[in-house]
C-alpha cells in the first residue's frame, strides 16, 4: 500500500486531500495538534489513517512522529510515496502597526515547520543513495507567493521563502529522484476565513488604514463567498503523485487573468497605482 504524510489535516485542504487519498486506497498519516483533532478521521477512514500530533514548530515531537511512521511502513512493508506540507496559517495587517513577533509567529509555521517536517521525513521518501522507491515533496503554496497585495505583508513573505526554498530543493533532490511540487492556490474554503479579525473590532481601527482595510476586507469576504472548493486542490495532490512526470507548479484561482496573469505582466508602478485606487489607500495631506 502507497502511504503519504500529510501535515495540517484538521480541515480545509489537509482533511479533504486525506479524506480523497483515503478513499482511493492510501495510507494517510495525517499531522494534528491534538487527538480531538483526528476524530472523525479515524472514524470514517480506520484502517487507512493515522494521526500524528504534533505542533510544526515543535522539532522533538516532528523527529518522534518521523520515527514511528518508520518503523510502522517496515512493519507492513509499504513506502512513503509523497509529504504533503500543507499546515500554516494566515496573519496580516498593515506593516506600520504590526510587531516582530506577528512576522516571527508566521514565518515559524509557513517556513520554518516545513524546513522540520521535510528534513525529518526525507529519507523515508528516498533521499539517500541507492534509493529505489523515490517519492514526491508538495508544498501548498500561494498565488500571494507571487503577488504581494497589501496587508498581507507576513503572509506572502512567507510564501515567497517557500517559493524559493522549494526551487532550490527541487534541484538538490535531483540526485535522488525525489521530485519537490508546488500547489499556488487562490482562496479556498476553510476555516481560516473564521480565524480572520472582526471588521468592526482589530488593532487598526482609527489608525490611517481603517477606511481602507474596510474596502479590503469586502473585497477578501467577498472572495471567500466564491472560493474554490477544497476537493479541487485535494484531487490536484492526489493527480500529483499519480502522474509521472508532473509540471513544478499549478496554480489554482478563479479568474485567473485578472488576479493571477495581469499583475505578472503589469509593471510595478502601474500594479501599485490600480491597487491603490482600489484599496482606497490615498497619500496622506
Amino acid at each position: 500500500m502507497n502511504s503519504v504524510v500529510i501535515t495540517g489535516v484538521s480541515s480545509g485542504i489537509g482533511c479533504n486531500a486525506t479524506e480523497i487519498l483515503c478513499q482511493s486506497g492510501y495510507r494517510v498519516y495525517g499531522s494534528v495538534r491534538n487527538e480531538e483533532d483526528a476524530g472523525t478521521l479515524l472514524k470514517k477512514y480506520p484502517g487507512n489513517f493515522i494521526p500524528l500530533i504534533f505542533d510544526v514548530r515543535d522539532e522533538p515531537a516532528i523527529e518522534k512522529a518521523a520515527s514511528f511512521v518508520k518503523d510502522d511502513l517496515s512493519k507492513n512493508n509499504h513506502n512513503l510515496v509523497g509529504l504533503v506540507n500543507n499546515a500554516g496559517i494566515a496573519l496580516g495587517g498593515p506593516f506600520k502597526h504590526l510587531d516582530t513577533e506577528t512576522f516571527r509567529t508566521q514565518l515559524e509555521i509557513n517556513v520554518l515547520g516545513v524546513v522540520s517536517v521535510t528534513r525529518n521525513f526525507l529519507e523515508l521518501l528516498g533521499a539517500y543513495k541507492g534509493s529505489e522507491n523515490p517519492g514526491k515533496i508538495i508544498m501548498i503554496s500561494s498565488v500571494s507567493g507571487h503577488r504581494a497585495y497589501p496587508y498581507m505583508s507576513p503572509y506572502s513573505a512567507s510564501k515567497f521563502a517557500l517559493e524559493g526554498m522549494s526551487d532550490s530543493l527541487r534541484r538538490e533532490l535531483i540526485m535522488y529522484g525525489i521530485d519537490v511540487i508546488l500547489i499556488e492556490p487562490g482562496p479556498v474554503k476553510s476555516e481560516i476565513w473564521s480565524k480572520a479579525p472582526d471588521i468592526d473590532n482589530n488593532p487598526f481601527i482609527g489608525t490611517d488604514y481603517e477606511e481602507s482595510l474596510r474596502t479590503f476586507y469586502s473585497e477578501v469576504f467577498g472572495k471567500a463567498n466564491d472560493a474554490l472548493d477544497t476537493d479541487i486542490i485535494g484531487n490536484a495532490i492526489k493527480n500529483i503523485f499519480e502522474n509521472p512526470a508532473p509540471k513544478t507548479r499549478y496554480v489554482y484561482t478563479k479568474d485567473k487573468f485578472k488576479e493571477f496573469t495581469l499583475p505578472g505582466i503589469l509593471p510595478d508602478r502601474t500594479l501599485d497605482r490600480l491597487m491603490a485606487k482600489r484599496l482606497k489607500i490615498k497619500k496622506s495631506d
